[in-house]
């Protein structure tokens, strides 16, 4: 054998298992033993994975184990479970430039919200991104101040049959005042309430039935603005008020954010306490488009601070849309904001590493002020706008992309022309 090039010896040991094991069908006999167990390899096999965002919503007023609210994808192209809560606070705010869809991802996540058994959604749009979705499920679609005025009126005044009722209206009435240049004092406070008793038990219920009864050239010179003889008295002062809501209700509102504060913040209270009234404990979402229009102004950001503190307990989720987190640092309400908005949505921004100087803050100092390090910065500024989103909560941080197909981009990322 050594002759034909083959080594071998003579076993003298284990002989008989040896010349067993190498028939066939016996396996027991001389096993061969590995040299490393794979008790070995747990030791040093990777533990660990990408988040992938937890699976069931985490409110506990929702039905148990409702699904995550959005499905995307993430590096490597693991799915990512997007949840606006954590624990039962939904509120978010979403910060954007111009150009980075925003208003494509505000869409999907309105379109999801719908899964939720008895959601209801209220949505305030600017340039009509919602349109196609709105009309696709079926939803109220109102242009507010648009070119047909005569499809759409409201009559504030007209349901105030419970004391609760004439009291926001009261309040209702001091803010159009305000508006007006005109400060309430207590006997123009007394003046009202009298005129508001007296328009409770009248059968006419418009707002220049109520301002009939005011007896104050002051007040009444004020308020006429809001009448049928003055420029808003054709969105204002209906006798009979046509806003019907249903599950899913959006407010075009691009038009009625061009007549000015003096016009769009009376309408827009009336429109968030009709919301109020529908909120039942449902699942509930309000979507806020251009929310710079609101913390720029001194009676929405008080109004943004109650919603933020109270709605959470009527399990209702207050998402915030806008451009800047300049809007937000400036509003006055930063501290209710970062407490009570614990999920924030970073989109694009390729100047978020340009710092400011001592007395003009820039990008960089925003999200600083926002808790964000330098790493988690560097991420926003190489996304890929109108693809890319970096969320960011309690339970983790993660950059996101949609992957949207044509069909999705054409209910969520269109508008109709």
């Amino acid at each position: 054998m050594h002759n034909l090039g083959f080594n071998a010896r003579i076993e003298d040991i284990n002989s008989m298992e040896a010349w067993i094991g190498t028939l066939p069908s016996h396996a027991i006999q001389n096993v061969r033993r590995p040299l490393i167990s794979t008790y070995n390899l747990t030791h040093f096999i990777p533990l660990s994975s990408i988040w992938a965002g937890d699976k069931y919503n985490q409110s506990d007023k929702f039905i148990p184990e409702s699904p995550a609210l959005l499905y995307t994808l993430t590096q490597g192209s693991t799915p990512f479970r997007l949840n606006l809560h954590v624990n039962d606070i939904g509120h978010t705010l979403i910060f954007g430039p111009t150009g980075s869809g925003k208003s494509t991802l505000l869409a999907l996540l309105v379109s999801q919200a719908h899964k939720y058994k008895n959601a209801q959604i209220f949505a305030f749009d600017k340039g009509q991104s919602l349109l196609p979705l709105t009309l696709a499920v079926g939803g109220k679609h109102y242009d507010i101040a648009g070119e047909d005025e005569t499809t759409l009126s409201f009559a504030p005044l007209s349901q105030i049959n419970t004391a609760h009722e004439q009291a926001w209206a009261e309040t209702w009435v001091e803010s159009l005042l305000v508006l007006q240049g005109v400060e309430p004092t207590p006997e123009d406070r007394q003046t009202i309430h009298y005129a508001m008793n007296l328009h409770r038990e009248s059968e006419s219920k418009s707002l220049t039935d109520f301002i009939s009864n005011i007896q104050d050239e002051k007040l009444t010179l004020a308020l006429g603005h809001y009448s049928i003889s003055g420029a808003m008295g054709n969105l204002l002062d209906a006798q009979e008020d046509t806003l019907t809501l249903n599950n899913f209700s959006c407010f075009e509102i691009e038009e009625l954010m061009n007549l000015g504060d003096k016009n769009l913040i009376p309408v827009l209270l009336y429109l968030f306490h009709r919301i109020e009234k529908m909120l039942d404990g449902r699942p509930t979402f309000l979507f806020l488009d251009e929310a710079w229009i609101m913390l720029g102004h001194k009676v929405f950001k008080e109004k943004i601070r109650e919603w933020l503190k109270v709605l959470r307990k009527a399990n209702c989720a207050v998402v915030l849309s806008t451009q800047s987190l300049s809007d937000a640092a400036n509003s006055g309400i930063l501290d209710v904001l970062q407490e009570s908005c614990p999920t924030k949505i970073l989109l694009p921004n390729p100047n978020a590493y340009n710092k400011g100087s001592e007395h003009h803050l820039g990008p960089y100092d925003y999200y600083k002020q926002f808790g964000l390090n330098d790493t988690q910065i560097k991420i926003i500024v190489n996304a890929t706008p109108k693809k890319e989103y970096y969320y960011q909560s309690p339970m983790g941080t993660r950059l996101f992309n949609l992957a949207l197909g044509l069909v999705a981009l054409s209910f969520v990322g269109a508008r109709l022309i």
